[in-house]
């Protein structure tokens, strides 16, 4: 009853880090009837004296060689992987019984990708026997596109979690992964295609539950028609997400230099004579439309449906700039008379109030 209990809650569950997985009871795996139904193969003379036990931890290790055409406004990137998997089986193990049993890493496990035209991909080879942790590495590599949802909410501020994903072949009560606590994942320290501006901050790990369309029966090997219990397998999948952020001010500068300009150009308006109406009205057309048209070059840089920070930041220096205009009226306005609009310096301190004001605030909830 407690095994039930345990998988229906798998079912419901969307992920656990690797902090949180669930705690693991091991069993024989000659005395469960589901796997030897499904894995029973020829008997050979060599013999084991150990028996393995389920479910089998699989260490997973990711080295990130490069990484290309990773750009804003596109969804796909191209990256190229080591990939690593420390078992402790070797790829045919035999029971006590005498069977042998696949534990191949192909078997076990797939790494997830899409067949492309850039796709390379290497089988899992045997890479050496680590007697201090008792594990076998197997090592592939792969050079392919991979696709990326962007969130870019925080736009130019925002970090990206690229995924890289393993799925095991078989329900969560045979094998399981997790992340190599001897070898860690990292990446290159040079990458040479990676675009400018952008910097990998840490590789997080994290163990996802997913529930697979098979149904198998899970208790004694007995169908649902004969009074048994069965339920769909409950895969486990190992996610890297590498974050991924911009680094220096450059791009602070290229996007809304533009923009602090055009409002600059607004508040030196302030400065012009009433007198010099037509003078103080040009610049201020000049302003809106370098305003503007910086908010259409930062749109241009991205595809998001979403507003940005860029946006509302954009956003409020448009918005500013037509009210310092709408001040600009309000002065030339002989009908009204008021001593705060009508003096150039208090509302000039009041603009510049108000765009210091909401940057402060879209810097708190950013």
């Amino acid at each position: 009853m407690k095994k039930i209990i345990f998988f229906l809650f798998l079912l419901v569950s969307c992920s656990k880090t690797e902090e949180l997985n669930i705690p693991l009871k091991f069993k024989d795996i000659n005395a469960h009837s589901y796997w030897g139904k499904i894995h029973t193969e020829s008997i050979t003379k060599i013999g084991y004296p150990d028996t393995i036990q389920i479910p089998i931890l699989l260490d997973l290790s990711i080295f990130i060689d490069d990484i290309s055409e990773l750009e804003t406004n596109k969804p796909e990137f191209i990256s190229s992987l080591k990939l690593k998997v420390w078992n402790r089986y070797e790829d045919l193990e035999v029971l006590k019984n005498n069977d042998t049993i696949d534990l191949t890493i192909s078997n076990l496990i797939n790494f997830d990708f899409r067949n492309t035209e850039n796709l390379y991909y290497t089988d899992w080879a045997w890479d050496g026997y680590y007697q201090d942790i008792d594990r076998y590495r197997y090592v592939s590599e792969i050079e392919n596109k991979f696709y990326h949802k962007w969130d870019l909410r925080k736009y130019p501020f925002d970090k990206q979690k690229i995924r890289f994903t393993f799925t095991s072949n078989y329900d969560t009560s045979y094998v399981r992964l997790v992340n190599s606590n001897k070898f860690k994942s990292y990446a290159n320290s040079y990458l040479p295609n990676l675009k400018d501006g952008f910097t990998i901050d840490t590789i997080i790990f994290n163990e996802e539950f997913v529930k697979s369309d098979i149904i198998e029966p899970f208790d004694t090997g007995i169908y649902d028609y004969q009074g048994g219990v069965e339920r769909n397998e409950v895969r486990s999948r190992g996610v890297y997400e590498v974050v991924v952020s911009r680094e220096g001010s450059w791009i602070f500068i290229k996007l809304f230099l533009g923009s602090f300009l055009s409002l600059v150009l607004s508040w030196f308006v302030f400065l012009i004579p009433t007198r010099e109406f037509d003078a103080k009205a040009q610049l201020s057309v000049g302003a809106i439309f370098g305003v503007v048209g910086n908010k259409y070059f930062v749109d241009s840089a991205i595809a998001s449906q979403v507003l940005t920070t860029a946006d509302l930041i954009n956003n409020v220096s448009i918005t500013l700039v037509i009210l310092n205009v709408l001040i600009m009226i309000l002065q030339k306005n002989k009908m009204l008379v008021n001593k705060h609009i009508d003096s150039p310096i208090e509302t000039m301190k009041f603009s510049i109030f108000l765009f210091l004001f909401s940057m402060f605030i879209i810097y708190i909830f950013n």
